[in-house]
C-alpha cells in the first residue's frame, strides 16, 4: 500500500519505495487517495524511470509534470484550486577559474570557438563548487589548484538545452605549473599567458576580459568560504 509523507505546506507525498508494481493496483490505490484526501493542498506522486507506465495514469488524473532527474519524474496535482505550486527550475550551474601564477593567467583554447578563454565547465551532480573548481582545471590543463574566492556570478538565460546557465568564475591559487591537457576530445591548447595579450585580443569574449580585469584591479571584490552551521548539510556559502 502506497504510504503517505505530509509536508509543512499542507501538502501530501507519496512515498516512492512503497509504490507497488502492478499498473492497475497503482491506479486503484491514487483513486483511492484522492478520495481520501480533504484538506490537503498538493499531492506529489516521484515515479522512477522503472515504472514509467505509471505517468500516463496520472496524467490522465490532471497531475502536471513538476521536475526530474536522470531518473526520477516528480508529478503533482493540486487538490484545492486557490493551491499554491511552488515554481521549479532547472539550472545548469558551472564554474571558471582565474589562475594567476607568478604575472601568467591560465587559459585553454576549445574546439568549438576561436581564442582563448578561461578553464571552467559544469559542475556535477552532488559536487562541491570547489571540487568541481579543481576537476575541472585538471582536466583541462593539469594544473592542480586550490580554491580562493569567487569573483562573480553569471546568469545566463536560454542557455544550454533552453534552460538557465548559472556561472561562477572564481579565482585559484596554482599548486604547479606544468601544463598537460587530460581532456583533449574537447581542449586543443592550454597555456600560461601574459594577462595584457589576453585582454587586448580581439578573439577574446567581452564577459571572460570583464572577470579578468576585475580579478587584477578590483582585489576588494571577492567572496570567500566562509565555515557556519547550516540546516542542510554539504552547503557551501560565501560572503
Amino acid at each position: 500500500m502506497i504510504k503517505l509523507i505530509v509536508n509543512r505546506y499542507d501538502g501530501v507525498m507519496a512515498d516512492e519505495t512503497t509504490l507497488p508494481d502492478d499498473p492497475n493496483e497503482f491506479a486503484e490505490e491514487i483513486a483511492g487517495i484522492l478520495a481520501s484526501l480533504q484538506d490537503k493542498k498538493l499531492l506529489w506522486v516521484k515515479i522512477p524511470i522503472g515504472k514509467s507506465d505509471f505517468i500516463p495514469i496520472l496524467t490522465r488524473l490532471d497531475f502536471e509534470f513538476h521536475h526530474c532527474d536522470e531518473k526520477n519524474l516528480m508529478l503533482v496535482k493540486k487538490l484545492l484550486p486557490d493551491a499554491v505550486l511552488p515554481a521549479t527550475k532547472n539550472y545548469i550551474a558551472g564554474v571558471g577559474a582565474i589562475v594567476l601564477h607568478e604575472g601568467r593567467l591560465l587559459v585553454v583554447k576549445d574546439r568549438f570557438f576561436a581564442g582563448y578563454k578561461l578553464p571552467g565547465g559544469h559542475i556535477d551532480k552532488n559536487e562541491s563548487l570547489k571540487d568541481a573548481l579543481k576537476r575541472e582545471v585538471f582536466e583541462e590543463t593539469g594544473i592542480q589548484v586550490e580554491f580562493e574566492s569567487i569573483m562573480n556570478v553569471g546568469h545566463f538565460r536560454n542557455g544550454q538545452f533552453g534552460e538557465s546557465n548559472l556561472y561562477l568564475v572564481c579565482t585559484a591559487k596554482a599548486l604547479s605549473d606544468e601544463i598537460a591537457v587530460n581532456d583533449s576530445s574537447e581542449i586543443v591548447e592550454a597555456r600560461w599567458i601574459d594577462p595584457v595579450a589576453f585582454l587586448q585580443s580581439d578573439e577574446v569574449n567581452a564577459y571572460n576580459k570583464s572577470v579578468v580585469e576585475a580579478a587584477l584591479h578590483n582585489k576588494g571584490l571577492k567572496l570567500i568560504e566562509r565555515q557556519i552551521k547550516l540546516r542542510v548539510s554539504g552547503g557551501e556559502v560565501f560572503f
